[in-house]
């Protein structure tokens, strides 16, 4: 099927992953208020997801959910069967849902930790391709946007995993975005830091230096929906995210040690794990 590059984000149905909060949420009501979607949020808290539709009000027809935990193979494969059944006539996949292990080194994780983390941030995405890049494949003007991060363009030490699954998200992702160029768009997303409950996982107090200079979640879903609508191929934003991207480039040893360096005189709680 052929790919028609006018097709943008107004008026299509789109499967939204960690929908629930954070940018999943912002994401979500900005599809429905302002692009005109219907939108199947899925994520595993079942009152978050209710407060959305009562948020949305007299739009509410215009969102529906499933509570599945895309960690898990067996819910893509549920959620591709639903989609198949004409439950939703899904022609966009945003794969949002994500999380940030607590900064530390990877010593220091035990294996639940580490698996948990490839299991939500790099399996799911490449889970979610084989079930829907043959759906898509059949349609016209499908799309999907794969949320990696600022950390898939400069590792950052105390984050390996999370560096490791992100920066295979990005790779996976522009690989596809070749092999299925002219039929599907498939963009990687690498945003700086966002206000989310991502960071939740720190298990410690976020500081109100890292609150401050990180992007707010509307924000976020603004830019983040105005590119993937013109088709940007990959999609980078947040000052944070494109000074990483240009000092790694140039400078990928001294770049880390300076990050790293960051971290150590910024005398955070949440980095004390690091050294």
């Amino acid at each position: 099927m052929e790919f028609n590059k006018k097709s943008g984000l107004k008026g299509r149905n789109v499967i939204v992953t960690g929908a629930s909060g954070g940018l999943g949420k912002a994401l979500t009501l900005r599809l429905v208020r302002h692009f005109g979607c219907n939108v199947l949020g899925v994520a595993r808290n079942k009152e978050k997801l209710l407060s959305i539709k009562n948020e949305l009000g007299e739009l509410a027809d215009k969102f529906g959910y499933m509570i599945l935990d895309v960690s898990r193979r067996e819910s893509w494969t549920q959620l591709a069967a639903y989609v198949n059944s004409g439950g939703f006539d899904a022609d966009v996949l945003i794969n949002n849902a994500g999380m940030l292990p607590r900064f530390a080194k990877f010593g220091m994780y035990s294996p639940e930790e580490t698996e948990k983390c490839l299991s939500l941030d790099q399996n799911s995405v490449i889970w979610a391709s084989e079930e829907f890049i043959p759906i898509f494949g059949r349609k016209e003007g499908c799309s999907i946007i794969n949320v990696a991060s600022a950390d898939a363009l400069c590792p950052l030490a105390g984050t390996s995993v999370y560096s490791a699954a992100k920066s295979a998200v990005r790779a996976f992702s522009e690989a596809l975005r070749e092999e299925y160029r002219g039929s599907i768009y498939i963009p990687a997303v690498c945003p700086g830091f966002i206000r989310t409950d991502i960071m939740k996982g720190q298990g410690r107090t976020v500081s109100p230096l890292i609150r401050f200079f990180s992007m707010p979640s509307e924000k976020a879903a603004r830019i983040l929906l105005r590119r993937a609508n013109a088709h940007r191929s990959r999609i980078v934003f947040g000052f944070d995210a494109h000074f990483m991207s240009v000092s790694y480039k140039v400078s990928p040893v001294l770049s880390l040690r300076f990050f790293k360096w960051i971290f150590k005189v910024s005398g955070l709680d949440m980095f004390r794990d690091i050294f």
